[in-house]
C-alpha cells in the first residue's frame, strides 16, 4: 500500500441503523489517500457484517473484532494498528461533509502537529447549531493564541476528538491512548493530553464533521452517583493538564481561566449541584474535603465570580466546615426529593 495520509478511526457497536451513512459519506470524499479502521466492539446486531462488507469491498477498509470493552478500548485498538500520517476520529453514527478530509489535510501541510475544524449539529437531520474555530496557523512562538481565539466558556473545541488531525508521530512518541477507567470525560483528556505536547497548530474556518445528535446517546445519567465517581477520577488529571497548560503558555489568558472556568466552573460545581438535588452515596466528608482542596487551588475564587447559584456552596466552602456543608446537602437533598413535582 502506498503511504497512507489519514487512519479514520470508528468505533464501532450495534450502529446498524445509521452506520451506512457513515461509511457512504467517507466513500464519498473528494480525497482517496487514507484508511478506515472499523472497530467492532463486540456487537449483536448487524453492524459486524456491515463493517465486513465494507472492507471486502473497498481495500482502504478494514475491520477489527474485539470483545466489548468501551469505545476508548476501540479507538485504542484502532490508534495501535493505524498506518496513517494523521489520525482521524469518526463515530459511527456521524458523518464527514465531502471536502472534510482535503481540507484538513491541506491544512496540514505545513507540517502541523495537530489540526482542528469546525463543525455542524444535526437533531433529527435538521441542522441546529455551526461552529467553526478562528485563525489559521500556529506555532510554538504564537500558540497561545491559538488557546485564546478557540477555547470558549468551557473548552468546546476540546472536548470531542472528532473534527480534528493528529499527528501519529506525535501519539507514538508521547504513548497517548484514551483513559479505559473513565466513560466520561475521557475524549477531553485525550485532545488536551495531545495538545501540551502540539508544536505546530492549523484550523480550518469551516465545518469538517457532522455531529448528528441522537435520543439514547451516552452522557444521560449525569446525575447518578456513577458520573460522580467519574467526575472525581477525572478532577485530578485535568488538573494536571492545565497545570502543564500553563506551564507550556504562561501568556495564555484562556488556559489561565480554564481552571477557574472549567475545573472548578463546570465539574466541582456540578457535583455540588447534585449533592444539593439528590441524595447520594458519594456525599463524604472525604468526597467534600477533596472537592475544596480543588476549590483552594482557585485563589480567585470567591461569591463575586461565580453564577448566583453558586452562591452557597461558596459561602460554604469558605467557612470550610464539611459537617455542616453535608447537613445542608442532606437537608437540600430531602426537600427536591419529597416536596418538587411528580413531574420532575
Amino acid at each position: 500500500m502506498n503511504k497512507v495520509a489519514i487512519s479514520v478511526i470508528i468505533p464501532v457497536y450495534n450502529a446498524e441503523d445509521y452506520l451506512d451513512r457513515c461509511l457512504k459519506s467517507i466513500l464519498s470524499q473528494d480525497f482517496s489517500s487514507y484508511e478506515v479502521i472499523l472497530v467492532d466492539d463486540g456487537s449483536t446486531d448487524s453492524s459486524p457484517f456491515i463493517c465486513d462488507r465494507y472492507s471486502s469491498t473497498d481495500a482502504r477498509f478494514r475491520t477489527i473484532h474485539k470483545a466489548n470493552g468501551g469505545v476508548s478500548s476501540a479507538r485504542n485498538a484502532g490508534i495501535n494498528v493505524a498506518k496513517g500520517e494523521y489520525l482521524m476520529f469518526v463515530d459511527s453514527d456521524d458523518a464527514l461533509p465531502r471536502e472534510a478530509m482535503t481540507d484538513l489535510y491541506e491544512a496540514a501541510s505545513d507540517r502541523a502537529d495537530f489540526v482542528l475544524g469546525g463543525f455542524d449539529m444535526f437533531s433529527d437531520d435538521v441542522l441546529y447549531l455551526r461552529r467553526t474555530p478562528a485563525g489559521t496557523f500556529f506555532d510554538e512562538d504564537t500558540i497561545a493564541s491559538f488557546f485564546d481565539m478557540n477555547i470558549a466558556r468551557n473548552g468546546v473545541y476540546l472536548n470531542t476528538p472528532w473534527a480534528k488531525l493528529y499527528s501519529r508521530k506525535t501519539i507514538v512518541r508521547y504513548g497517548l491512548l484514551y483513559d479505559t477507567s473513565l466513560s466520561y470525560g475521557e475524549d477531553m483528556l485525550f485532545v488536551n493530553s495531545f495538545l501540551v505536547h502540539a508544536g505546530r497548530i492549523a484550523v480550518v474556518q469551516k465545518p469538517v464533521y457532522n455531529y448528528h445528535v441522537r435520543s439514547g446517546s451516552l452522557g444521560s445519567d449525569i446525575m447518578s452517583d456513577r458520573h460522580i465517581s467519574q467526575l472525581m477520577i477525572l478532577l485530578p488529571r485535568y488538573a494536571g493538564l492545565i497545570g502543564r497548560y500553563k506551564d507550556k503558555c504562561p501568556e495564555s489568558k484562556a488556559l489561565a481561566n480554564l481552571y477557574h472556568k472549567d475545573l472548578i466552573g463546570r465539574f466541582v460545581f456540578r457535583i455540588l449541584r447534585i449533592f444539593t438535588i439528590r441524595r447520594s452515596e458519594m456525599l463524604t466528608d472525604e468526597t467534600l474535603r477533596t472537592l475544596y482542596d480543588f476549590m483552594d487551588a482557585d485563589k480567585g475564587l470567591s461569591v463575586f465570580n461565580v453564577r448566583i447559584g453558586q452562591f452557597v456552596n461558596v459561602m460554604l466552602y469558605k467557612i470550610g466546615w464539611t459537617r455542616l456543608s453535608m447537613a445542608y446537602y442532606r437537608f437540600t437533598s430531602w426537600i427536591f426529593t419529597h416536596c418538587r413535582p411528580e413531574r420532575l
